[in-house]
């Protein structure tokens, strides 16, 4: 699953070239902080990830529409991940995109990434080290505070998950703590063991059923909206 972690507008330390170009620097991520989540990445994360093909670079991690530019210098120093991006002005949203970075109106960058295997070390109290990235893309969001704009579904990823058990890791990895996650998979067994007591009655009726599976239905997206961060 992809893991979606914000760099604050005044984290960036953003710079740009010649407006004419389109160009613009800054770090994407900074080392040995504590997000949201209670993730630190270390120094050393994106080595073996930035070697490799670029990553893309997308508005707000809508990786449904083409690029808004491009990824074209990525480096790590002591601070982060520095990163030197191109703005595609000829794309549809370019102009537009540019014109927010410059007036500030764009409040940060942000990177959607993977965690390999052995890639990160999680502690008792639910935060995590992260020592390895595998690193998708970079966004220029607007909303860097916004607990959805950080959390994607992958449907490769969802097809994979066989357990309860691979719910909750999948919960966890997407950014919702280690007690949310499991506090969700937990009153997920209540329902599905309530749902078929009740299904297996013989008098319910057809229509009794259908309610009482959009009540599921119900109780699982109000389950959710409680434990978003």
């Amino acid at each position: 699953m992809i893991i979606k972690i914000d760099n604050p507008l005044e984290a960036c330390q953003l710079k740009f070239a010649s407006k004419d170009k389109g160009e613009f620097e800054g770090y994407a991520s900074v080392f040995n902080g504590v997000d949201a989540v209670k993730d630190t990445i270390l120094e050393g994360a994106f080595s073996e990830s930035i070697k490799g093909r670029a990553p893309s670079m997308f508005v707000n991690h809508d990786s449904y529409q083409v690029p808004v530019g491009d990824w074209i210098g990525l480096s790590e120093d002591s601070t982060g991940l520095h990163v030197k991006g191109r703005i595609d002005l000829n794309h549809k949203d370019g102009p537009t995109v540019y014109s927010a970075l410059l007036r500030k109106a764009m409040d940060a960058m942000s990177i959607g990434f993977r965690i390999p295997a052995g890639g990160a070390e999680e502690k008792e109290d639910g935060s995590r080290i992260i020592k390895k990235i595998d690193l998708k893309e970079i966004s220029i969001v607007n909303f860097p505070a916004d607990d959805s704009a950080r959390i994607s579904v992958v449907k490769s990823d969802l097809l994979t998950m066989t357990s309860l058990k691979d719910c909750e890791s999948f919960l966890r990895d997407s950014g919702y703590s280690k007690s949310a996650a499991t506090t969700f998979v937990s009153r997920i067994k209540e329902i599905i063991r309530c749902d078929t007591e009740i299904h297996f009655k013989d008098e319910i009726t057809r229509l009794e059923a259908k309610r009482k599976i959009q009540g599921t239905t119900d109780s699982l997206s109000n389950l959710i909206q409680s434990l978003k961060l």
